[in-house]
């Protein structure tokens, strides 16, 4: 995933909030995915945003580090493989 991309859950993927972060159900496949909670403003964001300018909101507010930016990218980049997320 580039930090220009936009990204939304697929029409079959729920969010439920846990302490952790959120559940992801595809109710596609009926597979089932823990999501960080770092990785929550990018999941849930639609797509209003870039992931750069998420990533910059949440290091300006001292949520994520420039150096864990690339971890999240790939875990980003997995989970849209895996159909929960679409570029758009």
């Amino acid at each position: 995933m580039k930090l220009s991309d936009r990204v939304r859950l697929d029409d079959a993927v729920a969010l439920r909030p846990e302490r952790f972060g959120a559940l992801a159900y595809s109710y596609r496949d009926r597979q089932l995915f823990f999501v960080d909670h770092a990785l929550l403003p990018f999941v849930e964001s639609a797509g209003g945003h870039t992931l750069g300018e998420i990533a910059g909101d949440l290091e300006a507010a001292g949520k994520v580090t420039k150096e864990a930016l690339p971890r999240l990218l790939t875990v980003l980049e997995g989970l849209r493989r895996r159909g929960v997320l679409h570029v758009l």
